[in-house]
């Protein structure tokens, strides 16, 4: 029993070093890491053009910060999204599975090798972030590092989506589209809107947990405003900590487990 465990633990780890070094030398990592550095860069520039850069360490994080969201679907979607589907499009797996190599094995190689690229690309950004912050706001809010774990926890819930998206997609290329879309327009852009403005919390959803990123800088409180077009108010919601935290975790763990059934029944 024990010897069988060290061996899984030893595939794991075998699959997760290939898959990162695979992922280091793709294209994919270029992107994502080119648009980190572009986002820093273009915050940081249009701040000093515009003589609007905050001496206040909580503003400062704030202006970049607002973005994270999307920056980290960016990143499940490139990474995440394609690590199932391209297995089967490609069927690069019928090279590995006739050896004796379990599929929970492989599946939890790869997700490891996915969250340790996007999450590393995620502490460099911050990191980047609370440096600028040292030198032009002369302080570095603590309430960063709340932020990063809330970033980091997104991110296994979005990967875990953009997972269960790659598992019952055919091509790696389809499901990153499908994760873009699914979590950007329809949870983000719809979902989220139309219950705000009918004054329904979204607690059922990914994207409402992610707000949670940067407000917890910010410390928005949930409130509405009366909109004289509609005759009603309009909410805006903001997630308790607590609140987002448990809806990152369940999103994780469902989207994770339906993964990893759908890819042990799926044939090549």
């Amino acid at each position: 029993m024990v010897k069988g465990i060290r061996d899984d633990f030893r595939q794991i780890g075998v699959v997760t070093h290939y898959e990162l070094l695979k992922h280091l030398r793709s294209k994919r990592m270029i992107v994502f890491a080119a648009i980190g550095v572009l986002l820093i860069v273009l915050i940081t520039v249009l701040r000093l053009y515009f003589d609007a850069m905050s001496s206040d360490s909580e503003t400062f994080m704030s202006d970049y910060l607002g973005l994270m969201m999307l920056f980290i679907i960016i990143g499940v979607s490139l990474f995440c999204a394609p690590a199932i589907a391209s297995e089967f499009e490609e069927r690069t797996a019928l090279l590995v599975f006739p050896r004796p190599i379990k599929k929970s094995t492989f599946l939890a190689g790869k997700m490891l090798a996915c969250y340790i690229v996007v999450g590393v690309v995620i502490i460099l950004y911050y990191a980047i972030c609370m440096i600028l912050s040292l030198i032009f706001a002369h302080g570095l809010n603590i309430k960063a590092f709340g932020s990063l774990g809330l970033a980091l926890l997104f991110m296994l819930g979005a990967g875990g989506f953009a997972f269960f998206l790659s598992s019952i997609s055919k091509k790696g290329s389809t499901a990153i589209v499908l994760a873009i879309v699914i979590l950007l327009l329809v949870f983000w852009m719809i979902i989220d809107s139309i219950t705000a403005l009918y004054g329904i919390e979204p607690v059922f959803s990914l994207t409402y947990a992610g707000t949670d990123i940067s407000n917890i800088i910010d410390g928005t409180v949930t409130y509405s405003t009366y909109v004289d077009q509609l005759g009603r108010d309009v909410w805006s919601f903001y997630p308790s900590h607590v609140l987002s935290v448990g809806i990152m975790t369940v999103w994780f763990a469902v989207t994770t487990v339906l993964s990893a059934l759908i890819f042990r029944r799926r044939e090549f």
